[in-house]
Protein backbone atom coordinates (compact mmCIF):
# COMPACT_ATOMS: atom_id res chain seq x y z
CA UNK A 1 0.00 0.00 0.00
CA UNK A 2 1.25 3.44 -0.93
CA UNK A 3 0.19 6.48 1.10
CA UNK A 4 0.08 10.20 0.42
CA UNK A 5 -0.74 13.18 2.60
CA UNK A 6 -2.99 16.23 2.42
CA UNK A 7 -2.42 19.09 4.88
CA UNK A 8 -5.28 21.25 6.12
CA UNK A 9 -4.07 24.50 7.73
CA UNK A 10 -6.26 26.35 10.21
CA UNK A 11 -5.30 29.47 12.17
CA UNK A 12 -7.22 30.90 15.10
CA UNK A 13 -6.22 34.59 15.07
CA UNK A 14 -5.16 36.33 18.27
CA UNK A 15 -8.27 37.29 20.23
CA UNK A 16 -10.56 34.73 18.54
CA UNK A 17 -11.62 31.23 19.60
CA UNK A 18 -12.56 29.43 16.37
CA UNK A 19 -11.36 28.77 12.83
CA UNK A 20 -13.05 26.82 10.05
CA UNK A 21 -12.32 25.80 6.48
CA UNK A 22 -14.90 24.46 4.03
CA UNK A 23 -13.16 22.70 1.14
CA UNK A 24 -13.30 19.73 -1.17
CA UNK A 25 -10.70 16.98 -0.91
CA UNK A 26 -8.94 15.00 -3.58
CA UNK A 27 -10.82 11.79 -4.39
CA UNK A 28 -9.56 8.82 -2.41
CA UNK A 29 -9.76 6.78 0.77
CA UNK A 30 -8.56 8.52 3.95
CA UNK A 31 -7.03 6.07 6.41
CA UNK A 32 -6.48 8.54 9.22
CA UNK A 33 -5.08 11.85 10.39
CA UNK A 34 -2.70 13.50 12.80
CA UNK A 35 -2.61 17.05 14.13
CA UNK A 36 0.26 19.44 14.89
CA UNK A 37 -0.20 22.74 16.69
CA UNK A 38 1.53 25.52 18.61
CA UNK A 39 -1.41 25.59 21.07
CA UNK A 40 0.07 24.95 24.50
CA UNK A 41 -2.36 26.58 26.96
CA UNK A 42 -3.66 23.61 28.96
CA UNK A 43 -6.28 25.81 30.65
CA UNK A 44 -7.79 26.75 27.28
CA UNK A 45 -9.03 23.44 25.90
CA UNK A 46 -8.91 23.10 22.11
CA UNK A 47 -10.99 20.67 20.07
CA UNK A 48 -11.04 19.67 16.42
CA UNK A 49 -13.55 17.85 14.22
CA UNK A 50 -15.02 17.86 10.74
CA UNK A 51 -18.26 17.22 8.87
CA UNK A 52 -19.18 16.41 5.31
CA UNK A 53 -21.16 18.86 3.17
CA UNK A 54 -24.44 17.42 4.52
CA UNK A 55 -23.40 18.29 8.09
CA UNK A 56 -22.79 14.63 8.98
CA UNK A 57 -19.76 14.31 11.28
CA UNK A 58 -16.84 12.37 9.81
CA UNK A 59 -15.02 12.90 13.10
CA UNK A 60 -16.93 14.42 16.01
CA UNK A 61 -15.24 17.33 17.72
CA UNK A 62 -12.81 16.10 20.38
CA UNK A 63 -9.80 17.32 22.37
CA UNK A 64 -6.77 17.94 20.16
CA UNK A 65 -4.68 15.41 22.10
CA UNK A 66 -6.96 12.75 20.62
CA UNK A 67 -5.66 13.81 17.18
CA UNK A 68 -1.93 13.93 17.94
CA UNK A 69 0.45 11.33 16.59
CA UNK A 70 0.89 8.36 18.91
CA UNK A 71 4.20 6.75 19.84
CA UNK A 72 4.91 3.06 19.39
CA UNK A 73 3.51 0.54 16.94
CA UNK A 74 3.76 0.85 13.19
CA UNK A 75 3.03 3.80 10.92
CA UNK A 76 -0.67 3.00 10.60
CA UNK A 77 -1.03 2.72 14.39
CA UNK A 78 0.42 6.18 15.00
CA UNK A 79 -2.39 8.32 13.55
CA UNK A 80 -6.10 8.68 14.41
CA UNK A 81 -8.05 6.16 12.29
CA UNK A 82 -10.79 7.65 10.09
CA UNK A 83 -11.39 5.19 7.22
CA UNK A 84 -13.68 7.09 4.85
CA UNK A 85 -13.94 7.68 1.11
CA UNK A 86 -13.98 11.35 0.09
CA UNK A 87 -16.24 10.68 -2.93
CA UNK A 88 -17.34 14.02 -4.43
CA UNK A 89 -18.12 15.67 -1.12
CA UNK A 90 -16.80 18.82 0.49
CA UNK A 91 -15.84 19.00 4.15
CA UNK A 92 -16.02 21.57 6.93
CA UNK A 93 -12.95 21.46 9.23
CA UNK A 94 -13.47 23.26 12.56
CA UNK A 95 -11.14 23.98 15.48
CA UNK A 96 -12.34 25.72 18.65
CA UNK A 97 -10.91 26.80 21.98
CA UNK A 98 -12.79 27.43 25.22
CA UNK A 99 -11.56 31.04 25.43
CA UNK A 100 -9.99 33.46 22.98
CA UNK A 101 -6.35 32.70 22.19
CA UNK A 102 -3.63 35.20 23.10
CA UNK A 103 -1.54 34.63 19.96
CA UNK A 104 -2.12 33.36 16.44
CA UNK A 105 -2.64 29.62 16.99
CA UNK A 106 -1.88 27.18 14.19
CA UNK A 107 -3.42 23.75 13.60
CA UNK A 108 -2.09 21.55 10.80
CA UNK A 109 -4.20 18.47 10.17
CA UNK A 110 -2.49 15.86 8.01
CA UNK A 111 -4.84 13.44 6.27
CA UNK A 112 -3.26 10.11 5.28
CA UNK A 113 -4.63 8.72 1.97
CA UNK A 114 -4.35 5.14 0.74
CA UNK A 115 -3.44 4.65 -2.93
Amino acid sequence: MKTKEKVINLIIPNGEKEAALFTSLEAGFVLGAELHTNHANLDNMAEFGFNDDSGIPIAKSSHIDHWKKREGGGFSDSYKPLNFDTLTKSFNFIVKTKAAVTKDTYFNIILIYKQ
